[in-house]
């Protein structure tokens, strides 16, 4: 059975790979998740017992329903959830008796077992979907448990079969579809968050044929597994995530506000619930010395997790780095990942007027020196981010690194992936032609989930009131404004007012690029710094733009040894 799973797990990797090399980006995720399904199902028919197959019929179950709920949009679709929890508890293995931590056990009536079995099932694809609001959280929170129940199945002495297969394949299939469940910037969507969150519950259940423990604080854990997971950590996480009309933050907001980036915010959250899967699982061991050894060996490489996520935020935070200044605009010395939760967290607690994120490279600079309106547009900008190899390194001759390089094009494209998992509506502005529907269609494809509130060039008048507007009533969340600078910023700043709380991204010519009408440098030639010089060759008509350059190296050089302030001196 073992080497079969893992023969099988080697076997997806590889498919994937193929797939990804033939087919779309939607058809590639809608490919491995059938995939995955599939195997799931062959694993159960070729290994497992009648017992275990029916729990994987029921998470197949599952993943209809969640399918059919997420092409419907219909909350109905949910009540399939607790029908497969009856069916569960009338032909699976169910709840019979709990135990307590001191030996002494309660058995529980045929009517109470029927009960609690059923709804153990119903609950557990609900609490995965509603983990998996949160990007990544739910494929993060799916390997510990799975791990853990492993381990504990691993050292119980019992013959738990069964289980050992559940545990041991949802660790290999975690593993085999890494990139799809552990993405911390993708969702595994509805139907796999219920076919999981089954699975789940059917493994717990399997290993419940020897007893549930229910511990002196009233936390079920799952028999032999001691897992507060189950119905304590993913129940925790759950009420952390829920919205509240009275602006409380949640665990993961309040981590992100406390200058996490959603990654390390993920990461650390998954690792707290191992900690405290170990922990329990450490002060419920009763089988043997080796299982308490491994359950305190788990508990420490969780806690030092944990440990290692909370020092590198408090060592690399930016918000403790000083914003590099330039000609008197500051700009942020932060990575992408930082840079996309302190927008998810903009987005979250949107201000009464739009919020500018600008992107501004050497030329950028060089403008901002000559335009008062555009330089004033960079100062309120709630963020700006260092797009271009000469501005990063006018930034380190001047005695100021920077962190890292975060380009528009980069920043848009991340953005969107993120606006997907999200659900966030976004607005394309800007360029010429049909080039901004043609990226909003390209970023479509490329991230399922994606809402296109809206699709326009950049032809008009800077003054006209009813573009801004129109943004607003397509309820967009995010709108990219590609009109070259300064123009892009000085539209937003006009119109920050009529465009409320939306988070308005200056891009400049990123639309270009992404909707596949220019094509992006070689990684080498970014690498170099000659990004530039890819694009002038497929826009000659750029060269009078970019002989600025050479102002803004002299400019450099006259700050580097004190003969111009710029800003300052305004």
């Amino acid at each position: 059975m073992i080497f079969g799973c893992l023969v099988a797990g080697g076997l997806c990797v590889l498919v994937q790979y193929l797939l990804k090399r033939s087919f779309e980006p939607r058809q590639y995720n809608y490919a491995r998740d059938l995939l995955l399904v599939a195997v799931w199902l062959l694993l159960a028919i070729w290994f497992a017992s009648p017992d275990a197959r029916f729990i994987v019929g029921a998470g197949f179950a599952a993943g209809v329903f969640g399918l059919a709920e997420n092409c419907d949009n219909n909350p109905l679709w949910r009540l399939g959830y607790p029908l497969i929890g009856l069916a569960c508890a009338a032909f699976g293995h169910s709840i019979s008796f709990i135990s307590f931590t001191d030996g002494e056990y309660i058995y529980l009536s045929p009517l109470m077992s029927f009960i609690i079995t059923s709804l153990w099932f119903a609950v557990f694809p609900l609490v995965v979907q509603r983990m998996d609001e949160v990007s990544g959280l739910a494929g993060h929170i799916l390997a510990v448990a799975f791990s853990l129940m492993f381990m504990s199945v691993f050292m119980s002495g019992q013959d738990m079969s069964d289980a050992f297969f559940m545990s041991f394949a949802g660790i290999v299939m975690l593993s085999s579809f890494w990139s799809r469940f552990n993405n911390v910037y993708r969702q595994a969507g509805r139907s796999m968050s219920a076919m999981w969150g089954t699975l789940v519950a059917g493994t717990a259940v399997l290993g419940v044929s020897k007893g549930i423990v229910f511990s002196s604080m009233l936390c079920l854990s799952i028999g032999l597994f001691a897992i507060p997971l189950a119905e304590v950590s993913l129940g925790l996480v759950n009420l952390a995530f829920s919205e509240r009309g009275d602006g409380v933050t949640g665990l993961y907001r309040g981590l992100i506000r406390r200058g996490f980036d959603h990654p390390d915010a993920v990461r650390l959250i998954a690792g707290l619930c191992a900690l405290v899967g170990a922990l329990t699982a450490l002060s419920q061991s009763f089988a043997s010395t080796a299982s308490a050894l491994l359950s305190a060996l788990a508990g420490a490489s969780a806690l030092a997790v944990v440990v290692r996520l909370w020092f590198k935020r408090k060592n690399t935070s930016p918000i403790n780095n000083a914003k590099p200044c330039l000609w008197g605009v500051h700009i942020d010395n932060m990575s992408i990942n930082y840079a996309l939760a302190r927008a998810r967290g903009l987005i979250l607690s949107p201000r009464a007027s739009s919020m500018l994120v600008s992107t501004v490279n050497a030329l950028g600079m060089d403008e901002a020196v000559r335009d008062r309106e555009y330089y004033e547009a960079l100062k309120h900008s709630v963020i700006v981010l260092s797009d271009g190899v000469g501005l990063l390194w006018a930034l380190r001759f001047l005695g100021m690194p920077m962190r890292e390089r975060v380009t528009g094009i980069d920043f848009a494209e991340q953005l969107c992936r993120v606006a997907a998992a999200e659900k966030w509506p976004v607005y394309f502005l800007g360029s010429k032609g049909d080039t901004a529907r043609d990226c909003a269609e390209a970023l479509s494809a490329k991230y399922d989930g994606l809402i296109v509130a809206g699709a326009r060039d950049g032809y008009f008048d800077i003054n006209d009131a009813s573009v801004p507007d129109g943004v607003v009533m397509s309820g967009a969340k995010i709108l990219f404004v590609a009109m070259g600078i300064p123009r892009q910023e000085k539209w937003v700043s006009r119109h920050a007012g009529r465009l409320g709380g939306v988070l308005s991204v200056g891009v400049g010519g990123a639309f270009d690029v992404l909707s596949g009408h220019l094509k992006r440098a070689p990684l080498k030639m970014q690498r170099f710094g000659l990004e530039w010089l890819f694009r002038l060759c497929q826009e000659p008509e750029r060269w009078r733009k970019d002989l600025r350059l050479v102002s803004f190296v002299l400019r450099v050089i006259a700050t580097r040894f004190g003969f111009y302030r710029g800003g300052e001196s305004r």
